[in-house]
């Protein structure tokens, strides 16, 4: 992995901690000789649970922190002035593949802030899934999430290669979403 991509993923995995995934973030704590364990934690490496109860660790990672929209609620909105980054499809497939090679992880949970449109940035989570599942046969867990305002088209696309997808469902009422999104709907979420 190079420097670049290296960074990037270090802003990316970041970015990805505030985006709900019945997991933990990655955090590190030693253990220093006085407790019960460890936490070990790495960029962008979280833990979830598989249906069957195990314990897996995923790579927590967004395909960009840019966004379209600027939400009052949310870390990644336009106007906010954070360092930024966007990686390819084939580098999170590169990453996804490398980790999962060398046995930090046992899957992936994909998010992404919307670049251009909605369709634009589903087509580019979708196609990551499907690299990964039928050209780098991976069988790992993918949980992606959906784009609000996607087609269902790509939704369905993408939901073909998933183990589970999930939508933030950002306020229950029109009028609230109006207030701290205005250039969201309720039809589009």
């Amino acid at each position: 992995m190079t420097e670049a991509t290296l960074e990037k993923l270090k802003i990316l995995a970041a970015a990805a901690k505030y985006d709900v995934s019945c997991s933990s973030s990655g955090t590190v704590r030693r253990n220093d000789g006085k407790g019960v364990g460890n936490t070990v934690g790495g960029v962008g490496i979280c833990h979830s649970f598989a249906a069957d109860g195990r314990c897996i660790a995923l790579l927590k990672v967004m395909l960009t922190n840019y966004c379209m929209y600027d939400c009052a609620y949310c870390i990644n909105r336009r106007s906010n002035d954070i360092p930024r980054a966007t990686l390819s499809v084939s580098e999170v497939v590169d990453i996804t593949m490398e980790f999962y090679r060398r046995n930090y992880i046992e899957g992936l949970f994909l998010s992404s802030g919307v670049v251009r449109n909605p369709d634009y940035t589903m087509e580019r989570i979708a196609r990551i899934a499907k690299d990964l599942r039928l050209i780098h046969r991976f069988n790992g867990y993918i949980h992606l999430k959906s784009i609000p305002g996607a087609s269902r088209e790509l939704v369905n696309e993408a939901g073909r290669y998933a183990d589970r997808m999930s939508v933030n469902i950002e306020i229950p009422r029109e009028q609230s979403l109006k207030y701290l999104a205005p250039e969201k709907d309720h039809k589009s979420v």
